[in-house]
């Protein structure tokens, strides 16, 4: 059941983009990030398997936001948000165990290793009234942490991620990325990142995008995949008393039926000639999406 009106906010995305650039004005995608977010913002807590989990936390005003990324990738991803939302939001920026600045000393990966992640960071700031939002691998990490956390979230934003519904990955296709991955970890993170793009990307952002994922620790890599390979999300998603959206690429189809038969409360939207990493290739208009989506859950 939808209980967010999908025209009132895409109506409210139209005003707040017209808001924000001259009338015809083309969007144009910003550089990628070469840089973690400022250390004056940056904290660490420890994970309950005691990984060091490294974090900004900015600006003020409710509900607060959580940034949670995707596989091999960090932090420094949702550059392109951070300035925006803590304008009028607080704004917690985490890098998961195995990546970025966090600690590497993970040796038990699962998603709710993931999701004890973010929940260690909520629980060390006291936050509450929140809305977790990530990408990718980052949307099964915060379906678990807002099972973890309860009544703390009000609402749960995945960013070009659930494509299949979030079903597990078949055995067989897993255990060809692990060999893909054994045998070269970089040239299969360039072939993966092609396919992420589309012909309209600016192929900055996605040559910076492809050295980034393949200079992450192999162990990282593997156990975090296989650990969001080897997850089933519909008990999480079920499980959600709160709105529950996805705002996708329509690069891929999105398996909305799944979800729908698991989400209590389910919104879809979709960007248009964007891949895979939308927020950074078009910020303009995700930026736009995602404060519609929270001033309808608010």
């Amino acid at each position: 059941m939808v209980i967010m009106n999908r025209c009132a906010v895409l109506l409210l995305a139209l005003g707040l983009l017209a808001g924000c650039a001259p009338d015809d004005a083309p969007v144009q995608a910003p550089p990628a990030a070469t840089d973690a977010p400022g250390d004056a913002s940056a904290h660490s807590v420890l994970s309950p398997d005691g990984v060091s989990i490294r974090y900004d936390d900015l600006g003020a005003g409710d509900p607060a936001l959580v940034f949670v990324h995707g596989w091999s990738c960090d932090r420094s991803y949702w550059s392109g948000q951070l300035e925006h939302f803590a304008q009028s939001h607080r704004v917690v920026n985490i890098d998961l165990a195995g990546h970025g600045d966090s600690g590497l000393d993970r040796t038990v990966w699962t998603m709710q290793a993931f999701g004890e992640d973010v929940s260690a960071v909520v629980n060390a700031l006291d936050l509450h009234n929140i809305v977790l939002v990530g990408h990718s691998m980052g949307g099964k990490v915060i379906v678990e942490a807002a099972r973890q956390l309860g009544d703390r979230i009000i609402g749960v934003v995945g960013v070009d991620t659930f494509h299949r519904g979030g079903r597990e990955t078949p055995r067989e296709q897993q255990e060809e990325v692990f060999e893909q991955l054994a045998d070269d970890q970089a040239g299969f993170i360039s072939s993966f990142v092609d396919r992420t793009f589309v012909e309209q990307s600016d192929p900055a952002i996605k040559e910076w995008v492809k050295a980034d994922m393949a200079a992450a620790p192999y162990a990282s890599a593997v156990g975090a995949r296989r650990a969001s390979g080897s997850y089933d999300a519909a008990s999480a998603v079920a499980s959600l008393d709160v709105p529950f959206v996805l705002i996708n690429s329509d690069f891929l189809p999105t398996d909305t039926a799944h979800i729908e038969a698991n989400a209590k409360q389910f919104l879809f939207l979709e960007m248009s000639e964007v891949g895979h990493f939308l927020m950074m290739e078009d910020p303009e208009t995700f930026n736009a999406l995602l404060s519609a989506v929270i001033a309808d859950i608010r």
